[in-house]
């Protein structure tokens, strides 16, 4: 596991924050998981993602938001220009939820 870069800052636009809305979720709901403002650590993994020639790094972010709602998070994180944009977001099922909380061990 990873820890996200707090340094970065979110780069949202009207696409992604009308699709994290249809999962029920707010940019906000999203800051705090990212930046670890919820009641319980977040937990991120590195992903590599293909695009023709080049690749490009993701992350998957379990954690909560400062609510305690439980949520599952695709970060692309841009360094060289200081930010990171949130591919998608939706509350943890509950597979994913069990398999969380058996890591923070709580």
């Amino acid at each position: 596991m990873i820890k996200p870069d707090k340094s970065l800052a979110p780069d949202w636009y009207e696409d992604n924050i009308n699709h994290i809305a249809e999962h029920g979720l707010s940019p906000e709901q999203v800051k705090e998981l990212y930046y670890s403002e919820g009641p319980f650590p977040t937990l991120a993994g590195k992903q590599k993602k293909k695009r023709g020639k080049s690749a490009e790094y993701r992350y998957r972010l379990w954690g909560t938001d400062a609510s305690g709602t439980c949520i599952e998070l695709i970060v692309a994180p841009y360094p060289q220009y200081g930010v990171w944009r949130c591919v998608t977001a939706f509350p943890m099922s509950n597979t994913t939820k069990k398999a969380y909380f058996k890591r923070v061990k709580k």
